[in-house]
């Protein structure tokens, strides 16, 4: 699949010089106005950009990011790390408690996600309702948009042939356990199993938020400009949204280029994701104190397995196969999915928690390692105790695993390592800062002992790449920063449609959710274009 022809409308710093003489843009600053601006490419983004230009909305979209064709997307993981991800891959909590991984790039997490596309399951939809008064989110409710996302997306279940080793081992270990590893779906057309899609897509197969919404909203006159950071929005009737040049550091930029941008509309919607989102709401001093609280992570740990084979858990589509936690009593879903994760070289050193000769000698078996990853949904206790805040002039993220979280976490790992056992490995690297040498199964290996670990902070290394719920949604502003339109209590027409909506964890990929729910959203704002603007 080729790059869509109207994406050479896409106003990149390449395309500056001949802006500035369109527009007659003055000291490097453009001023224009529209009838809405929209915050963020990414999931929620562009589908707003694309449904309220469909409906003749003058609709500007600004990118902090830069906008990459696939001829540009490589196996160098350094390279892509920093063009691609917001902080180069690895956003810190102040107290090194968590690392997370987020996109930052024209398309947002859609450009590096590894595909997986599900909708929250229905003890999700029901908290939702019960806790926060947002109805009509149940499957059977949505299933009109989600039919519709699914299809332009290309969602389908992971072909047999394209389901890895890294992923089979899980499959393999799981049904000797039998613990019923599902087949997980992904957004594609046309995979061939090239296990790039944490670096982008090479050959166009992952139906990214740039090959897909972006380019509608293009053929309906919108004005996409990467490369521009917004800086503050000031309400008022008319509001204005300020945003400055973000250079890439590996690009070379001639000429003259727009240094600043001043964005006036009645209409803003913030699509900035669940860390930047809060951040630009806090320094432009809007929202309820609810804005950047609850912030939720799915926290994530992983187990790497030696086997006597060569895995290559960097080949092929990254998740196929989902195995859950079925002793969750409750049904609430508050417990924890094992999948597998493709990590390459480097990454995959940060997460070993041992130095020197005993990484490196770890690191020699790389080809051999299977990594599994244990994923809980954060919130068994109530509020997360996470946050994020702008303050001293810097985003701060804060994060500290709450008890049951944590006990939900060691429950994973134990089942985790009894699958990787059972599939046939050799020495298992668990995240425990204590332990100095991998763990040597043997054939009665017994992992009870796991569930005695330490879950305070430096005890055990937590990641995270599902950053979401930190502008909750909610039917009252003393339960949530936004009303359940997705309009931020007290400022009229300012809208947010992103993944930081959404008050509890979902099931794993929240981009379906998003695009979904921003589907929904945006049209109900397309009807009343003539009262509101």
């Amino acid at each position: 699949m080729g790059i869509p022809e109207i994406n050479n409308k896409i106003i990149t710093p390449k395309k500056h010089k001949e802006v500035i003489t369109e527009y007659g843009i003055q000291k490097g600053k453009w001023i224009l106005t529209a009838d809405v601006v929209i915050i963020g490419s990414g999931a929620g983004g562009a589908v707003a950009a694309a449904e309220l230009s469909r409906n003749g909305w003058n609709v500007v979209l600004i990118e902090e990011g830069s906008y990459f064709t696939p001829a540009q997307f490589n196996g160098d993981e350094f390279l892509s790390n920093v063009r691609l991800y917001r902080d180069a891959g690895f956003v810190s909590s102040e107290e090194q408690t968590i690392s997370i991984v987020q996109g930052r790039t024209l398309g947002g997490s859609t450009t590096v996600n590894w595909q997986t596309s599900l909708y929250p399951p229905h003890y999700v939809t029901d908290e939702w309702e019960k806790r926060f008064g947002l109805k009509d989110y149940a499957k059977e409710k949505m299933n009109p948009y989600i039919k519709e996302i699914h299809e332009r997306l290309g969602v389908h279940q992971v072909p047999e042939d394209l389901i890895n080793k890294n992923n089979n081992v899980l499959r393999t270990g799981g049904n000797k356990l039998g613990l019923h590893p599902e087949v997980l779906p992904n957004n594609n057309r046309g995979c061939i199993g090239l296990g790039r899609c944490g670096l982008g897509c090479p050959i166009n197969a992952k139906q990214s938020m740039f090959l897909t919404f972006l380019p509608d909203a293009l053929t309906h006159g919108a004005k996409i400009i990467t490369n521009m950071r917004a800086i503050k929005i000031e309400d008022g009737k008319m509001k204005t949204v300020t945003a400055e040049f973000t250079p890439d550091p590996y690009d070379k930029y001639e000429g003259e280029l727009i240094q600043q941008m001043e964005i006036k509309a009645p209409v803003v919607i913030v699509s900035a994701g669940a860390i930047e989102g809060p951040a630009l709401l806090q320094r432009s001093g809007l929202g309820n104190n609810w804005v950047g609280r609850n912030f939720k992570v799915h926290p994530t740990v992983t187990v790497f397995a030696l086997l006597n084979e060569e895995i290559k858990m960097f080949s092929g589509p990254p998740q196929s196969i989902v195995i859950k936690d079925g002793h969750n009593q409750d049904n609430t879903g508050y417990g924890f999915w094992i999948e597998s994760a493709p990590y390459r070289p480097a990454l995959a050193t940060s997460l070993i928690p041992f130095y020197g000769k005993q990484q490196f000698d770890v690191m020699k078996n790389y080809k051999n390692l299977q990594a599994g990853i244990v994923l809980v949904r954060d919130g068994a206790d109530g509020e997360t105790n996470a946050r994020i805040e702008w303050k001293f002039g810097k985003r701060k993220v804060y994060f500290e695993i709450t008890p049951t979280d944590g006990r939900n976490l060691l429950r994973g790992i134990k089942m985790l390592a009894g699958i990787q056992a059972s599939a046939g490995a050799k020495e298992l690297i668990f995240p425990f800062s204590q332990m100095t040498k991998p763990y040597i199964v043997e054939k009665n290996s017994n992992f009870d002992w796991v569930l005695n670990q330490s879950i305070e902070t430096g005890n055990i290394n937590i990641g995270s790449a599902h950053p979401h719920g930190s502008i909750q949604a909610a039917d009252s502003p003393d339960k949530g920063a936004i009303a359940p339109n997705f309009e931020l209590y007290g400022h009229k027409n300012i809208f947010v449609m992103d993944a930081s909506v959404f008050p509890t964890g979902l099931s794993v990929n929240p981009q379906i959710t998003t695009m979904s729910a921003s589907l929904r959203a945006s049209r109900r704002l397309a009807t009343e274009k003539i009262t509101r603007i």
